[in-house]
C-alpha cells in the first residue's frame, strides 16, 4: 500500500504529460518517434537498476549473491518491513528544500492544465509540463533513495525531453536554415552532375519542373531523432561525458549529410525523370536515410568504447564508487505497529526516517491536490462551454461552374500534416484578369480539432518557397451574409508582382470578441481559457490572388468571391 500511493500520482503525471504530447507524436511525423522513447525509457532504468543491484552486492561481498543488496527492492526503503535499511542522510533544511520544489511544482500543475485545455498545442506549456513532471519525480526519489539513487537514475528520467515538441519559433529558424544549407548543397552538386538548377528560398528549380524541399529533407526530422539515437547509445555504451557529447554533433553531422544526399538523389531523379518521379521515391528514401544514420551511429559508439578504459566502463553512481562513500546504514523500523527505536539503536533516526514518513504523507496530499485540479479544470471547461452558443451554420463552395476553374489535387503531404476531415483545392480567374487559388480545410468536433487548424500559417509556408513578406498578419474582420469571418491579411512579393494572401481560421463558437491578430501572443493564448477548449469544430479558407498592386483593391475583390463562396446554412 506504501508503494502503490507513491507511484499512484507520479503514474498520473506521466499520463498527463505523454497524453499532452501524443497528438504532436501522431500527427506531426517530424515527431513520429516520441512513441519509442517511452518505451527507452523503462528499459534504461531497467538496465541502470541491474547495475546498481550488482554493485552492491559487490560490496556486500560474495557470499550474498543470492540474497540480493538490500536496497534493490524499488519500494522506498524503511517502509519495506521493520528490518530494512536505508543509506539516506538527509538533513533538515535539504528535507524541507525538496518538499518546497514539490510544493511549487504542484502549485503550478493548476495553471498550466487550465492552460492546456485551451490551447493543447502551445509548446512552451507542453515543456513546462514535463519539466513538473520530471522535477517531481527526481525529488520523490531523493526522498525516498536519497542522493546516490538521484544521480544514478536522472538520465532516464530526463530522456522524455527528447520527445517534447521544440517551441516553435527555435523549430521553425532551424528548419529554415537547414533546409536553405541544404539547398545550396545540393545546387552546387547537381551543378557538377551537369544539371543546371535554381534556388528559390526553399525550393529548387530544374528543368522538368520545382522540387519543393519539405521538413523531412531539410533535415530537422533527422536532427532530432539522431539526438535521441546518440543520447541512447552513450547510455546503453555507458560512454564518459566527453565521449556522449562527442557522439551528439557527430550525429548532427552524419544526418544532415546524408538528407543532403538524398535530397540530391530526389533532385536528380526530378532533372531526370520528371517531378512527378519523386512521390515514387521519397519515402522509400528517408527510410533509408534514418537506417543508414542509426548503423553509422551505432558504429561510431562502438568506435568510442574501444577507446574507454576498464575503469571508466564501470557504472558509476554519484560520481564515485559505491564503496568510497561509506553511505550511513541505520536500522530503522516504521511499521504502524512499531514505536520509533531508542535513541542509542537509531541516532540519525530523524534524518533517515523522517524523508520516509513525509514521502507518504506527501504522496497522499498531491495525489489528493491532482484529483482537485482535474476535477476543477473539468467543471471549468464544462460551465464555460455550456454557455457557448452553437452559432451560424456555414459552406465553402469552390466556383466548379466557372469555365476557368481547375480542381488541384491536395498533396499526401499537406493532409499528412493537417488530418482535416474535409479539404478542397482549386484556381480559376476573375472577370478583370487577376488568378485566383482557393484552399479550404474542415476539422469536425473533436479534441485535435483546433490543435490542426492551428499548425500552418502563411507568414511559416510562404517565405520558405522564396517569398518575402511586405505586409502582415493584418486582422480584418468580414462580414459575409451577416457571419463575421476573422482574415489575415498577407502581403509578399513575388516576380511577377504582389501576392495577396487571405487566411481565415473560423472555430465554432467563438464571438468576434475572440477575433485576434497574432493568435500566438501569450494574452490570447491565456484569452483562450474564456472561450473554452476549441474542439467544437473549425474551419479554414485561404485564398490567394494576383493582379493588384493596392492591398485596398485586393480586399473588395475578395469580399466579392466570398459573397459567391460562402453559403450559409439553415
Amino acid at each position: 500500500m506504501p508503494l502503490i500511493l507513491i507511484l499512484l500520482p507520479l503514474a498520473y503525471l506521466w499520463f498527463k504529460l505523454i497524453d499532452s504530447v501524443s497528438p504532436e507524436w501522431t500527427s506531426n511525423p517530424q515527431y513520429g518517434y516520441g512513441w519509442v522513447v517511452p518505451l527507452l525509457m523503462i528499459g534504461l532504468l531497467f538496465k541502470r537498476w541491474h547495475a546498481w543491484r550488482d554493485e552492491e552486492t559487490k560490496d556486500q561481498g560474495p557470499g550474498t549473491k543470492d540474497q540480493g543488496p538490500k536496497t534493490q527492492d524499488l519500494r522506498p526503503v524503511n517502509m519495506v518491513s521493520d528490518t530494512g535499511t536505508s543509506d539516506l542522510k538527509i538533513d533538515g533544511k535539504g528535507l524541507w528544500s525538496t518538499i518546497l520544489v514539490i510544493a511549487i511544482a504542484a502549485f503550478l500543475y493548476l495553471p498550466i492544465r487550465l492552460v492546456e485545455g485551451a490551447v493543447p498545442e502551445w509548446r512552451p506549456l507542453q515543456w513546462a509540463l514535463g519539466i513538473i513532471v520530471v522535477g517531481v519525480t527526481l525529488m520523490v526519489l531523493y526522498l525516498a533513495k536519497g542522493r546516490t539513487a538521484l544521480v544514478h537514475y536522472a538520465f532516464p528520467i530526463c530522456l522524455i525531453f527528447v520527445a517534447i515538441p521544440w517551441p516553435s519559433p527555435i523549430e521553425n529558424l532551424i528548419i529554415q536554415k537547414l533546409t536553405q544549407l541544404n539547398v545550396s548543397m545540393v545546387i552546387e552538386v547537381m551543378g557538377l552532375l551537369g544539371y543546371p538548377a535554381l534556388q528559390h528560398g526553399n525550393v529548387i528549380e530544374v528543368g522538368t519542373g520545382v522540387v519543393g524541399v519539405d521538413d523531412a529533407c531539410s533535415g530537422i526530422r533527422s536532427f532530432q531523432s539522431s539526438l535521441m539515437i546518440s543520447l541512447v547509445l552513450g547510455e546503453l555504451y555507458r560512454l564518459t561525458m566527453a565521449r556522449r557529447l562527442l557522439l551528439v554533433p557527430a550525429g548532427f553531422l552524419v544526418a544532415f549529410g546524408l538528407n543532403v544526399i538524398r535530397t540530391t538523389i530526389l533532385t536528380w531523379l526530378a532533372a531526370k525523370e520528371g517531378v512527378e518521379a519523386i512521390a515514387k521515391y521519397h519515402d522509400q528514401a528517408g527510410l533509408t536515410i534514418t537506417i543508414i544514420c542509426t548503423f553509422v551511429l551505432w558504429g561510431l559508439s562502438g568506435l568510442l568504447l574501444r577507446g574507454m578504459t576498464s575503469r571508466k566502463q564501470k557504472v558509476e553512481i554519484g560520481g564515485s564508487d559505491p564503496k568510497d562513500s561509506a553511505p550511513l546504514t541505520v536500522q530503522c523500523p516504521l511499521s504502524a505497529t512499531h514505536s520509533p527505536p531508542a535513541t542509542g539503536d537509531c541516532p540519525l533516526v530523524t534524518n533517515s526516517c523522517l524523508p520516509s514518513l513525509v514521502l507518504l504523507r506527501l504522496s497522499f496530499v498531491l495525489l489528493v491536490w491532482l484529483l482537485f485540479v482535474e476535477v476543477g479544470v473539468y467543471g471549468w471547461y464544462r460551465i464555460r462551454e455550456s454557455r457557448l452558443t452553437p452559432g451560424p451554420t456555414w459552406s465553402f463552395e469552390l466556383p466548379s461552374h466557372d469555365s476557368s476553374f481547375k480542381a488541384i489535387s491536395i498533396s499526401p503531404a499537406t493532409f499528412d500534416l493537417l488530418r482535416y476531415d474535409k479539404g478542397e483545392q482549386g484556381q480559376w480567374r476573375g472577370n478583370d484578369g487577376s488568378e485566383w487559388q482557393a484552399f479550404y480545410a474542415e476539422w469536425y468536433p473533436g479534441r485535435v480539432a483546433g490543435y490542426l487548424a492551428k499548425r500552418h500559417t502563411p507568414e511559416i509556408c510562404l517565405p520558405a518557397t522564396g517569398r518575402k513578406m511586405t505586409l502582415g498578419p493584418e486582422l480584418i474582420v468580414l462580414n459575409i451574409h451577416g457571419i463575421d469571418y476573422p482574415v489575415r491579411r498577407y502581403v509578399f512579393t513575388t516576380p511577377n508582382g504582389p501576392l495577396h494572401v487571405f487566411h481565415c481560421r473560423w472555430e465554432v463558437g467563438n464571438s468576434s470578441e475572440a477575433f485576434v491578430e497574432q493568435e500566438s501572443a501569450r494574452l490570447n493564448l491565456i484569452r483562450a481559457i474564456w472561450a473554452g477548449r476549441g474542439n467544437h469544430g473549425q474551419k479554414v479558407f485561404e485564398l490567394f490572388v494576383r493582379g493588384y498592386d493596392d492591398p485596398e483593391k485586393a480586399k473588395d475583390a475578395l469580399i466579392q468571391q466570398l459573397n459567391k463562396l460562402i453559403k450559409p446554412l439553415t
